[in-house]
């Protein structure tokens, strides 16, 4: 059932220990209807001294009685913004754990480039990571954190406009064995990127992980195509045969069912109540890993002869 809005006598009170703090809501952008109350953005300190500083929103919504989510979105004059959100009965609580985390912890600044993350801020302040954004050698980045422990979170990339060559499959599987491989989509290409353990440090992993591809892709689209397949020949070889296990395996469990004579087959029930039973175990095993494994032969490595990673302009005509 739907809340009625919000009253002057309720804003009142919502707003008290925000107005406390020398906050100023900012009754145009606030919406009684919606039950949401935005305060007046504020000006934080730049990531790096004397550099533009970052604008700070907090937005308060009410979406159910007693329920309230307070988010905190940090502008930087360039790039994808940071997101801090907290949920609870209590906004004045929900303030204080908001700004118990310094702005500058939202971001990762580097030599190659800002990454945005996006939060959600438990009691403890417990930093649990939802999203991650950067823009890296014309491409936009973002990694989705999965709500499941067990499923890894997704990488997209975007071309933001530009006009790329397709990628090669591999270009983040060489990174180690936790990068799946790319596959094409409509307005991208999208990855899978394994994690382990959960909660904070499931999050520290994801980030660390994020800074390494964000590096990776830099140095990667910086340079001519054929310097990937020169730097990472070896990697790009062992992606191949890690991608190929699953159709390995299938072909493995038949020869060794091949080789074994009847005669011990029909002798060792077990044995034959196994190898009957063994393609339902695999598609059992399959379920429990973070990524369903796909029975394909994939792409051998080669070259690109492009000289660069985007399609170069049409001549124009005279």
């Amino acid at each position: 059932m739907a809340l009625p809005p919000l009253t002057h006598h309720e804003i009142l009170e919502l707003v008290e220990p925000f107005t406390r703090r020398g906050r100023r809501v900012d009754l145009a952008a606030s919406d009684r209807l919606a039950r949401q109350i935005v305060w007046q953005p504020v000006d934080r300190p730049g990531l790096v001294d004397g550099g533009p500083p970052l604008r700070e929103t907090l937005t308060l919504d009410n979406p159910y009685a007693g329920g309230f989510r307070l988010t905190r979105e940090l502008k930087p004059a360039a790039g994808p913004s940071a997101r801090l959100q907290a949920d609870g009965p209590d906004p004045g609580e929900l303030l204080a754990r908001i700004e118990a985390v310094a702005p500058a912890r939202q971001f990762r600044d580097g030599d190659d480039g800002v990454i945005a993350l996006r939060h959600e801020v438990e009691p403890g302040d417990r930093l649990v990571l939802t999203e991650g954004l950067a823009r890296v050698g014309g491409l936009d980045l973002s990694l989705r954190m999965p709500t499941a422990r067990r499923y890894p979170a997704e990488i997209t990339l975007t071309a933001g406009g530009a006009d790329f060559i397709e990628l090669p499959e591999d270009l983040l599987s060489v990174i180690g064995w936790d990068w799946a491989p790319l596959k094409r989509v409509d307005d991208g290409w999208q990855s899978k990127l394994r994690l382990r353990r959960k909660g904070a440090e499931r999050s520290r992993r994801a980030e660390v992980k994020l800074e390494r591809t964000v590096a990776h892709l830099a140095r990667t689209l910086a340079e001519p195509p054929r310097r990937f397949h020169e730097r990472f020949l070896a990697a790009r070889w062992f992606a191949v045969v890690r991608r190929t296990i699953p159709v390995w395996t299938c072909v493995a469990l038949i020869a060794a069912a091949v080789a074994l004579p009847i005669r011990i087959i029909e002798e060792n029930p077990a044995l034959r109540v196994l190898l009957m039973n063994a393609p339902l175990f695999l598609i059992a095993l399959s379920f429990t890993l973070q990524e369903q494994a796909r029975l394909e032969i994939p792409p051998l490595p080669r070259a690109s002869p492009a000289p660069s990673w985007r399609r170069a302009a049409p001549p124009v005509k005279p």
